[in-house]
């Protein structure tokens, strides 16, 4: 039953994977055809993937190197990751200075007007996932004039939600507050990226206080020109990454698939027309060129996908080997649309048992809290007034709903109109509420 079940599922996912590893792979191509990529690290990872696409031609083993540069590319776009949510905390400041230097020229009707309409945006809907989504950006968007003991406060209130809940996902959420808040950075930020690295120290440093306009342009130009390469690079990266996911269930799925050899061959010969072009760095793509064999991949894909959702993953129990069960649940998480998931290894397998079976307590909480509130204290010993109230802003947009009430919310939002006296801080997050509301409307 077992053998059966896995076969069956291992042919779906490598038939699908398979067209969909010629597509993304032609994707790749059209793509440096059009702008060459832009570093040498770029290019080094391309000549590295094209490789790997030669020896999955040949029919070689390089599962090794296969997901040696899946982890190179993982940590690439954390580095990338952890980047963008650096400059999200400058753009926050920036935002909120703009009103200074260029006037809008609108006229609000009256914080209590304002208050009323936001209140009403949030109540305005019977979903209670929605109305959180709205409460947590509004909360991102808000002036923040809060002491550290009560954002301290604020900031273990929102974690006790997770007490009774598996320790798993304190640590997710933890993870996600150390990364956004730029109090834990991944390893080699600067390496391939000294130019951002060094505007990043810029903002760092920056004296806010004292900005003049021409400073503000300056900044702002900087800021434009780094989300513009991270944007370039992240893309760049998620293709690629999205071709080795391709060759990775491929490796998986391999000795468990039945595919009819032709198929195969048919497959192979239009990578190897792509990875020779890529090779010789032959980036010109003619209009028809690929066109007779991509027209027979039409509507392969989505037959292949749909039959791999009506297949049973394999489950874990006594019959199933380890192995067997380890690579069915890569190939799931591989086809599961996250370019990035982690991939199952016997010792994570362990760690990740035990981990599941432990419950957040509050000492545990407690605990986790604590270091993390020192590495806060930590950033803002060194950091600017406005760099402490953009990260206590993220955090507190981070953190899952900690209200109990609507009047308790509102009450929140008057305060932090009310205690902010800076007029063009002020007016700048009403008009991004405003935006924020105009947004959301339309969708509706």
């Amino acid at each position: 039953m077992e053998t059966r079940l896995m076969k069956k599922q291992m042919t779906a996912a490598y038939q699908y994977s398979y067209v969909r590893l010629v597509l993304n792979y032609y994707t790749l191509l059209e793509t440096v055809a059009d702008e060459a990529p832009q570093t040498q690290q770029m290019t080094e990872y391309l000549k590295r993937l094209n490789s790997l696409i030669g020896e999955c031609i040949s029919g070689h083993e390089a599962a090794g190197d296969l997901l040696a540069l899946r982890k190179d590319m993982t940590h690439e776009v954390e580095v990338l990751t952890s980047y963008a949510d650096c400059f999200q905390i400058f753009e926050y400041i920036l935002n909120r200075m703009e009103r200074k230097f260029i006037p809008s020229g609108n006229t609000n009707d009256g914080d209590e007007a304002f208050l009323k309409r936001l209140m009403g945006f949030i109540t305005d809907t019977s979903d209670s996932a929605v109305m959180n989504g709205r409460i947590k950006q509004i909360i991102g968007q808000l002036p923040v004039r809060l002491t550290k003991q009560k954002f301290y406060s604020l900031l273990m209130e929102g974690l006790s939600v997770y007490l009774g809940s598996p320790r798993e996902n304190l640590r997710d959420m933890m993870y996600t507050l150390r990364t956004e808040s730029m109090v834990s950075l991944p390893e080699g930020m600067d390496e391939g990226h000294k130019d951002i690295y060094e505007i990043l120290q810029q903002f760092k440093r920056m004296d806010y206080r004292n900005m003049t306009f021409e400073s503000f342009e300056e900044a702002s130009a900087k800021l434009s020109y780094a989300s513009q390469v991270l944007t370039d690079e992240s893309g760049f990266y998620v293709m690629l990454q999205d071709v080795i996911n391709d060759l990775c269930v491929l490796m998986f799925a391999k000795q468990d698939a039945v595919i009819d050899v032709s198929e195969e061959e048919f497959y192979r010969s239009v990578l190897s027309s792509i990875q020779v072009k890529l090779d010789q760095e032959d980036f010109t793509v003619g209009e028809d060129e690929f066109l007779h064999q991509l027209t027979q991949l039409e509507g392969r894909q989505e037959v292949y996908y749909e039959r791999y959702l009506k297949v049973e993953v394999l489950k874990e129990n006594d019959e199933s080997s380890d192995g067997d069960y380890i690579r069915s649940m890569n190939v799931d998480r591989l086809l599961s649309g996250s370019s990035f998931a982690e991939l199952i290894t016997e010792e994570g397998r362990e760690t990740l048992s035990g981990e599941e079976s432990a419950i957040v307590d509050r000492s545990y909480l407690d605990q986790q809290a604590q270091v993390y509130i020192q590495e806060l204290e930590e950033l803002f010993a060194d950091a600017p007034k406005p760099v402490v109230r953009a990260v206590m802003a993220k955090v507190l947009s981070d953190l899952p709903v900690y209200f109990n009430s609507i009047d308790e919310i509102q009450e929140y939002v008057r305060g932090s109109f009310l205690s902010c006296l800076d007029r063009a801080e002020k007016e700048t997050c009403m008009e991004l509420l405003e935006e924020l509301m105009d947004y959301e409307n339309k969708l509706v």
